[in-house]
């Protein structure tokens, strides 16, 4: 009896220390994205200094992004001969109207005057993006801006998303900015091969085939649940059935993106267009990768966690409520339809949330079925039918494998990376948190119609 009860408290604390550690991951995960995400929307101070190079002076200005401390050791691998530790700065300079990069490395030791002008301002473009500058005159319609190596830049007011004289601003006018950048990343296109402006074609992408999915999934895998506990009889056939169902859970996710391309895209969609679009041939309507094939393949990747935990919600319901139902006179369909189902209905919404989760950030298996890089166009209009279910979109898991891993400045992107994550897991925290209300809802719904 003590060899139990010591055997019991053991497993307790160690459930607790697992509890605690996955709590801890999930808080520095969370304080990750909101440090590097957020930063991205801060309007920082910006400097302006003397950097002396090969016997030239010349004046740069911009955003100090981060600071390191070099060792000797260091310094004499990349090429130098040191005397002392060095400290490089990494400043985000803009454009120049020269072949100087954005970002660049300045060594401390080499600049001299650094101060931060009250004048100095950042003026977001459309074409060329974060351009530093001083303000020399601001017209109606024009801007005229004066760049630190002395040339002068006209710049029309539409092509200018925001100014922001960062020097200047006191902290309420700092969070009117961030709140005004950050409302701009959401709303807004993205530019210069996803490496600036927006994300809201990637939000509007994976929003619309994850919830077109839902759509497409939550009945199948529902109906299929039910039929395998309530109605199918045991026998070598169905259990065949559910083992394959859950050896489906388990296989890669890449390969549904083959099977996507393979049948959906290729067989389902060429006949489709062989049937009713068959003037517009050569040219396919549904027989190339769209929204629809996104969706078709995440619910087929999705539908056996929405079985599996139908499944589940029905098997812990008592007999003897179907036995009471059955001992009142009514019929087996009337049991599950106004017993049964309420019932079991918390545990099918988790099942569709896990499923949309998963279907949220995936990637691999979408590149295949009409995910791209770069959609001109959003899948939703104000024009029938609303939803183009035959366009290509763009989602933000593939936008964070983009622009983290094929950006051509991988300064620039580290920031963004972090905040299109922040996005996502907002979205899918926000589906989450709506799916506990709907579970605590219903659950005690059906409490109080028990009583």
């Amino acid at each position: 009896m003590v060899q139990n009860l010591v055997q019991g408290r053991v497993l307790q604390c160690f459930a607790a220390l697992a509890t605690v550690f996955i709590l801890l991951l999930l808080c520095l995960l969370s304080l990750l994205m909101l440090s590097r995400g957020l930063n991205l929307f801060w309007p920082s101070e910006l400097v302006q200094f003397r950097y002396q190079e090969a016997e030239q002076s010349i004046v740069v200005s911009g955003e100090i992004v981060s600071r390191q401390q070099l060792t000797t050791q260091q310094l004499a691998a990349a090429g130098y001969s040191p005397q002392s530790d060095g400290v490089r700065i990494l400043l985000k300079q803009g454009y120049s109207g020269t072949a100087v990069p954005t970002f660049r490395w300045y060594w401390q030791q080499q600049i001299s005057d650094l101060h931060y002008p009250q004048e100095l301002a950042l003026v977001r473009h459309k074409v060329l993006g974060d351009i530093f500058g001083t303000v020399i005159t601001q017209g109606t319609t024009e801007l005229e801006l004066q760049l630190s190596s002395g040339k002068l830049l006209r710049i029309t007011d539409n092509d200018i998303d925001i100014i922001i004289m960062s020097n200047q601003l006191n902290w309420v006018a700092r969070l009117r900015t961030f709140w005004q950048q950050g409302w701009q990343f959401l709303i807004s296109e993205p530019r210069d091969a996803n490496s600036a402006g927006g994300i809201l074609p990637a939000v509007v992408g994976t929003v619309v085939s994850v919830m077109l999915m839902a759509v497409l999934v939550a009945p199948i895998g529902i109906m299929a649940g039910v039929y395998l506990h309530e109605y199918a009889k045991d026998s070598r056939l169905v259990r065949f059935v559910r083992l394959s169902v859950h050896n489906l859970a388990g296989v890669p996710s890449i390969v549904f993106g083959v099977f996507g391309l393979g049948f959906f895209v290729y067989v389902l969609g060429g006949s489709i267009d062989q049937l009713f679009y068959a003037e517009k041939l050569p040219q396919p309507t549904f027989g190339s990768p769209g929204l629809i094939w996104v969706s078709l393949t995440l619910a087929l990747l999705t539908l056996p966690v929405v079985i599996v935990a139908t499944e589940e919600g029905l098997a812990r319901i008592p007999q003897s409520l179907r036995l009471g139902g059955h001992a009142l006179g009514a019929t087996k369909a009337e049991v599950l339809r106004k017993l049964i189902l309420p019932a079991a209905r918390p545990a099918m919404i988790t099942g569709i949330v896990l499923a949309i989760s998963r279907a949220a950030g995936e990637v691999a298996p979408l590149i295949f079925v009409g995910v791209v890089k770069y959609a001109p166009t959003l899948p939703v209009s104000t024009e029938w039918p609303f939803i183009h279910i035959e366009q290509q979109i763009m989602s933000l898991g593939f936008h964070i494998y983009d622009v983290g891993l094929h950006s051509s400045n991988a300064d620039a992107a580290e920031p963004r990376v972090y905040a299109i994550a922040l996005v996502l897991l907002f979205i899918i925290g926000s589906l989450n948190l709506l799916a506990m209300r709907l579970r605590r809802y219903y659950q005690l719904k059906s409490r109080d119609s028990a009583f």
